[in-house]
């Protein structure tokens, strides 16, 4: 019961990387200012303030349609394509690997990937675009 209780805050952890995923990503083609342990998010349309409550991958955005709250944007289907890929991507590699430590690894490794070919097939990025993500892998 213990390991069943562990491995399930893993894959939990997986699910909230996959959304911070999507948050961190478009700061980093923007350039933006915030700081990476901003506690807010934000649309990066309005500037809508995303409550907790709408923070939670995949359920939220089938909650709300898809669409911002606060300026009524559609959310791209990328985004919550990043998500699952990155959710279902760890836990798959964490449970073949038998949730060793070994796992954690790829899992950074895979997620670090995921980011980096997601940032390059973006295109154009923003002003200091190479300290943000520096900033980011080490975080």
């Amino acid at each position: 019961m213990n390991t069943f209780i562990i491995r399930f805050f893993i894959v939990f952890a997986f699910y909230i990387l996959g959304a911070y995923a999507t948050t961190d990503i478009p700061r980093l083609l923007r350039g933006s200012t915030k700081t990476i342990n901003e506690s807010h998010c934000y649309c990066p349309v309005c500037g809508y303030q995303i409550r907790l409550t709408d923070q939670i991958p995949i359920f939220s955005y089938l909650k709300n349609k898809g669409k911002c709250k606060g300026c009524h944007t559609r959310i791209p289907f990328s985004d919550i394509f990043l998500e699952l890929f990155i959710f279902i991507g760890c836990t798959t590699i964490a449970a073949v690997t038998s949730f060793t430590m070994k796992s954690l690894l790829f899992c950074i490794l895979f997620f670090e990937d995921t980011k980096i070919y997601y940032l390059a097939s973006k295109g154009r990025r923003e002003n200091d675009f190479l300290p943000n993500l520096l900033c980011s892998l080490w975080n």
